[in-house]
């Protein structure tokens, strides 16, 4: 009996976990974007260069992430509450170039987010940091901050600030497209307020 009963308390307990930090990052997320819209303008309307290619026309990963440290210290850096920036994270180097593509901030509880530079900025937040599992939908978990001309497109009426599923606007989209692929699943969390349903495909 314990034996059944202890993989299930353990995954309960991941959940209320993984909710917490979910709900914790989105709130200061949310708040700094608020806060640097106070002083910056519009976060649909903030400095936001499209990702760069190189001259054979692949991804440059030194420009993107020079813009992306242009992007979060301008824009974020002043507003957010975090331990360290890393700009080369060694577990995140291309294998070709030997170059990252992102940078990596790292948060007081042991959490971290990568950011990098796309049609959106494209913030990844792994709620535990390091620890395994490490796979989306579990403990890493994709958000956007979108220029005005991507903000309907990806995350819907007047919001730029959101998370991955283009076109998820009801919470049956949510849940199949998280079925589908767990980089969407994020949407359907935050539908359901951050909580893990019954439904959720853990």
């Amino acid at each position: 009996m314990a034996a059944l009963t202890l993989p299930t308390l353990i995954q309960k307990q991941q959940k209320i976990e993984t909710t917490s930090r979910l709900k914790k990052f989105y709130s200061a997320m949310s708040q700094a974007i608020l806060l640097s819209e106070n002083d910056n303008g519009p976060s649909k309307d903030w400095d936001k260069t499209y990702y760069v290619s190189d001259e054979d026309g692949n991804y440059d990963n030194v420009t993107n992430r020079n813009l992306v440290l242009t992007y979060f210290n301008k824009y974020l850096q002043p507003y957010l509450k975090y331990l360290e920036i890393e700009d080369n994270p060694q577990d995140l180097q291309d294998e070709e170039t030997g170059q990252a593509d992102r940078i990596r901030v790292y948060f007081s509880d042991g959490s971290y987010m990568n950011i990098r530079n796309g049609a959106c900025m494209d913030l990844v937040f792994d709620v535990n940091g390091k620890r395994k599992p490490n796979l989306s939908g579990k403990d890493i978990f994709g958000f956007i901050i979108c220029p005005k001309d991507k903000a309907i497109q990806e995350c819907g009426g007047n919001k730029n600030w959101c998370t991955y599923c283009p076109s998820c606007n009801t919470r049956e989209i949510a849940l199949q497209r998280c079925k589908t692929s767990a980089k969407y699943c994020g949407r359907l969390l935050m539908m359901d307020n951050w909580e893990f349903k019954d439904d959720y495909p853990w």
